[in-house]
């Protein structure tokens, strides 16, 4: 019964284009996913502002990058900003869980929703 329940749970979420993601540091999710933290909460990461200053290039101020997010919790719908800036990132504390942003590979230079980009979080519970 536990192993029907468990393939039902996991076709469920491979045909909703849905991941369930696990507790501490995810380094490989992408935008437009939608990502399962517990049956009530899921986020999905819609588009990042990256102004960061790319390698080899000279920048009189570095910036930082800023996903921008909307958690899903029992339905009840919230966008959010995630940032991080060359000295330190800003955990977003939401539920029961703290989400931060760690780091995006490569370098995207402006607004974009580009798929190719590698996020990498931090998820904690409280």
């Amino acid at each position: 019964m536990k192993t029907k329940l468990c393939v039902l749970l996991t076709m469920t979420l491979f045909l909703s284009g849905c991941e369930k993601i696990k507790m501490g540091i995810s380094d490989n999710l992408h935008m437009g996913i939608k990502y399962v933290v517990t049956s009530d909460l899921s986020f999905t990461i819609n588009s990042l502002n990256d102004s960061r200053c790319p390698p080899g290039a000279r920048c009189a101020i570095a910036g930082g990058v800023h996903i921008f997010i909307t958690f899903n919790q029992s339905n009840n719908l919230v966008d959010t900003v995630l940032y991080q800036d060359p000295n330190s990132s800003h955990p977003i504390h939401f539920g029961e869980y703290a989400f931060s942003l760690l780091d995006v590979a490569p370098i995207s230079m402006g607004t974009t929703t580009s798929k190719d980009l590698t996020i990498k979080m931090n998820i904690t519970k409280n």
